[in-house]
C-alpha cells in the first residue's frame, strides 16, 4: 500500500508540472485562433508538424534506454547517466552544425523559402529540447517530481510571458529607441508567427539553463563507457524507429492536408486536432507516473500481476475521460478555439480514440523493452505507418479530398498496433483472463454508445454522463475502493 500512496503523491506532482503548461497552451490556442487567419494557423501547426519527426529522430530512443539500462543491476547509475548524456550531446551537435549549414535548401524544400528564419528559429529548439530530455529523466528515475515539475511551470510561464510581451508591447518596436538590441534584431526578419518560435527558443534556452547543474554535477567524460554505448544504442535505434513511426503518424495528415488541399483547410483540421490531443492529457500524467515505476517492478515475481490491473485500470479511466470530453464536445470547442475553424470538429471523437489506443499500446508495450527486444515495437510501429500511408494516399487521390480520410486512418493503425501487439505478447507475455478482456470490450462499447446517443440528444447528455459513471462505479466498484485504499 505505501508503493501505491508514493506512487499517487508523485503522479500528482508530475500532473501538474504537466496540465499547467497544458492548460496555458490552450488558453493560447483560444488566443491564436481568434488572432491569425485559418491560413496562418496552419503555418504554425505545420512548423511544429515537421519538427516533431525530427525531435523522434534525434531522441535515437535514449530517454527509455536510460530507464532500461538504470535498473540493470550489472550497471553503475553514474556511468549509465554519464554514458547516455554525451551520446545525447555528440547527436545533437551533429544535426544543428549540419542542419544550420543546409539551412536554405531545407527551408526552400519545405516551402519556406520566405522564411528560413523559422527553421533556424526551429533548429536552435529541437537542439536545446533533445538535450534536456535526459536529465528531465534523470529527475523522475531519482524521485524529484517537485523540482521537475517547477522546470517544466518556469519554462511555460517563461514563454506565455515572452508571446504576451512580443504581441501586445512590441508593436513598431524597430523605431522604438530604447528597446532592447535583440528585440529589434528579431522584430527586423520575421513575422507574428515568427513570434511564437521566438518565444519557444527563449523558454527551451531557459530550460537548458536550469536543468544545465544535473549535467555539470552528474556528467563527466571519465564515465563514458564506450562498450555501454554501443549497447545503448542497439538497444535504443528500434525505440527510435518506433518513435519517429509514432511522429508521421500523429503528422503526416497535417503535413498533407496543408499541401494537396489547403492551409485554410489545414488550419480547422489542425486546431480541432488539438482538441482532440485532450487525451495525451490523460495518458502523459499517467506514463510520468508509471513508467519508471514499471521498470523497478520488472524483477518482481508479481510483476505480470500488477502491470494487467494497472493497465485495465489506464483503460477504464480512460474511456471515462473519453466520454465526459467527446460528451460535452460543444463546451470544449466555444471556449477553446474561434468560431471559424469549427468545421472539422467531426474529427475530434476520432481522433480521440485513436489516442487511446495508443496509450493502451504504450503500456502494454513494457512487456518487450523489459526483456530487451524493442525491435519488436519497431516491426509493429512499420505496420501503423504504412496504415497510416495507405489512408493519406486514399485521401490524396479521392476527388473530394476529405479530411476525415487521414482521420480514420490514425484511429485504424493505432487499433492495428495495439491488436498486433496484444496478440503477439499474449502467446508470450501476457495473461489477461477472458473475463478482463470481455469487461474491457464492453466498457468501450458503452463508452462509445453513451457518446453516440449524447450526440443525438443532446439536451440529456449531462444526464446520461451522470447514469454512465454511476454504473462504472458499480460495476467496478471493487477493483475501485481498493484502488482509493
Amino acid at each position: 500500500m505505501n508503493l501505491y500512496k508514493k506512487l499517487a503523491i508523485q503522479t500528482i506532482i508530475y500532473s501538474i508540472g504537466f496540465i499547467f503548461p497544458r492548460i496555458i497552451n490552450y488558453v493560447f490556442l483560444k488566443f491564436f485562433t481568434a488572432f491569425f487567419k485559418r491560413e496562418e494557423f496552419s503555418l504554425y501547426t505545420d512548423m511544429y508538424a515537421l519538427s516533431f519527426i525530427l525531435i523522434g529522430f534525434l531522441s535515437f530512443g535514449l530517454e527509455n534506454t536510460y530507464f532500461r539500462f538504470l535498473y540493470k543491476k550489472n550497471y553503475n547509475k553514474e556511468i549509465v547517466f554519464s554514458t547516455i548524456v554525451i551520446i545525447q550531446l555528440l547527436i545533437s551537435s551533429f544535426f544543428l552544425i549540419v542542419s544550420m549549414i543546409l539551412i536554405k535548401y531545407i527551408s526552400y524544400i519545405a516551402g519556406y523559402q520566405e522564411h528560413p528564419e523559422y527553421f533556424f528559429m526551429f533548429f536552435l529548439i529541437i537542439f536545446f529540447d533533445t538535450i534536456c530530455s535526459l536529465p528531465m529523466a534523470w529527475l523522475r528515475a531519482n524521485n524529484k517530481p517537485l523540482h521537475y515539475s517547477t522546470i517544466n511551470i518556469i519554462n511555460t510561464l517563461t514563454q506565455s510571458l515572452m508571446i504576451t510581451y512580443l504581441f501586445f508591447f512590441c508593436e513598431n518596436v524597430h523605431i522604438k529607441k530604447n528597446s532592447f538590441f535583440f528585440i529589434k534584431w528579431f522584430s527586423s526578419f520575421t513575422d507574428k508567427i515568427g513570434y511564437i518560435f521566438f518565444a519557444n527558443v527563449i523558454s527551451s534556452l531557459g530550460n537548458l539553463f536550469l536543468i544545465l547543474p544535473i549535467i555539470l554535477k552528474k556528467v563527466t567524460i571519465k564515465k563514458f563507457n564506450k562498450t555501454l554505448a554501443m549497447s545503448m544504442l542497439n538497444y535504443g535505434i528500434p525505440i527510435m524507429l518506433g518513435t519517429i513511426a509514432f511522429s508521421i503518424n500523429e503528422n503526416l495528415d497535417k503535413i498533407l492536408i496543408k499541401r494537396w488541399m489547403s492551409d485554410d483547410v489545414n488550419g480547422s483540421y489542425s486546431a480541432c486536432y488539438k482538441i482532440a490531443t485532450f487525451m495525451n492529457f490523460y495518458i502523459r500524467i499517467f506514463r510520468l507516473g508509471i513508467e519508471p515505476f514499471f521498470f523497478k517492478k520488472s524483477g518482481d515475481s508479481n510483476a505480470m500481476d500488477y502491470y494487467e490491473e494497472i493497465i485495465y485500470v489506464f483503460i477504464l479511466f480512460g474511456l471515462v475521460f473519453y466520454v465526459m470530453v467527446c460528451g460535452n464536445i460543444n463546451i470544449f470547442m466555444k471556449f477553446l478555439i474561434d468560431k471559424k475553424y469549427h468545421s472539422a470538429v467531426s474529427i475530434i471523437p476520432v481522433i480521440m480514440m485513436g489516442n487511446l489506443f495508443l496509450g493502451v499500446y504504450t503500456n502494454l508495450s513494457i512487456f518487450y523493452k523489459i526483456i530487451d527486444k524493442p525491435i519488436i515495437g519497431t516491426y509493429i510501429s512499420l505496420i501503423g505507418v504504412l496504415i497510416t500511408f495507405l489512408f493519406n494516399v486514399i485521401f490524396i487521390i479521392m476527388p473530394n479530398n476529405s479530411f476525415m480520410i487521414p482521420a480514420w486512418g490514425t484511429l485504424i493503425s493505432y487499433g492495428s498496433m495495439l491488436v498486433v501487439l496484444y496478440i503477439w505478447g499474449k502467446k508470450k507475455f501476457f495473461k489477461f483472463c477472458n473475463k478482463k478482456i470481455k469487461n474491457i470490450i464492453m466498457h468501450f462499447l458503452f463508452a462509445l454508445f453513451i457518446v453516440f446517443v449524447t450526440e443525438k440528444k443532446m439536451k440529456f447528455g449531462l444526464l446520461l454522463q451522470f447514469l454512465y459513471l454511476i454504473i462504472i462505479f458499480f460495476s467496478e466498484k471493487k477493483r475501485l475502493i481498493y484502488l482509493i485504499k
